[in-house]
């Protein structure tokens, strides 16, 4: 049972379009979402021939029709509206919140802005250097593109250095020392992995943890954390 007295707006905002998704299915749009289950019924099955040619051309018509369907429902464009309206809030608020003074106060510590090895980019690939260099944790972002991390001309830190990787679309490489353990925790909608001689080349909206047996007591480690949409993941060792 619904617990609503411990909901706050968010929650009935949620609620609400639950209600009116169904609502549409019923009484308006019915039409409209048995093809958006029809689409997705095409891209499940397209994606399990993905590696032929008429498997990928049936696998992209059914995203671009699932796409245009969801773009015609009531649903859509009222998710539409209510995110227009919360970025007009934030910006109002924003705007408020400039004219607010907010004393500085003396501090004794110093910040510095160090080197990154990577910066969060739009489109394209990009690969850390081929010769040695200084380590430092990864945290970036990419709409669609290729990252590739080779982890054999740097020393690695005592204690759990960090590799979190983005995409929306795209693969990220990531080459590992033989004397490194390695923990990877995966998020992807559709596409395929390649860690350490496990491979899945049919991986659908899944959370994959991976993770080598001596990673816990071992000096010399790193964590891998990727997200994408659409994409690859490969960890190899060199």
């Amino acid at each position: 049972m619904f617990n609503f007295k411990n909901m706050n707006i968010i929650d009935y905002v949620l609620l609400g379009i639950i209600i009116f998704f169904c609502f549409e299915a019923v009484f308006i749009h019915t039409g409209a979402f048995i093809w958006l289950i029809v689409w997705l019924i095409i891209v499940y099955l397209a994606r399990q021939h993905y590696y032929r040619p008429v498997g990928r051309i049936f696998f992209w018509v059914g995203i671009i029709g699932f796409g245009i369907t969801l773009l015609g429902t009531m649903t859509f464009k009222l998710l539409l509206f209510l995110s227009i309206v919360l970025l007009l809030l934030h910006w109002h608020q924003s705007k408020q919140a400039s004219f607010v003074h907010h004393p500085q106060f003396p501090s004794n510590d110093t910040v510095t802005e160090k080197k990154i090895l990577f910066t969060n980019k739009w489109f394209g690939k990009q690969k850390t250097q081929a010769e040695p260099y200084e380590w430092d944790d990864i945290n970036i972002q990419t709409l669609v593109g290729e990252s590739t991390i080779d982890l054999t001309y740097t020393v690695l830190p005592k204690g759990e250095p960090l590799i979190v990787v983005r995409h929306l679309f795209g693969t990220v490489r990531i080459v590992i020392p033989f004397d490194v353990e390695v923990s990877v925790h995966h998020s992807v909608f559709l596409g395929s992995i390649d860690v350490l001689g496990h491979r899945d080349d049919q991986v659908t909206n899944r959370v994959i943890h991976l993770q080598t047996d001596g990673y816990q007591s071992a000096n010399q480690k790193v964590k891998i954390v990727t997200s994408m949409i659409a994409g690859k993941i490969e960890v190899t060792r060199e």
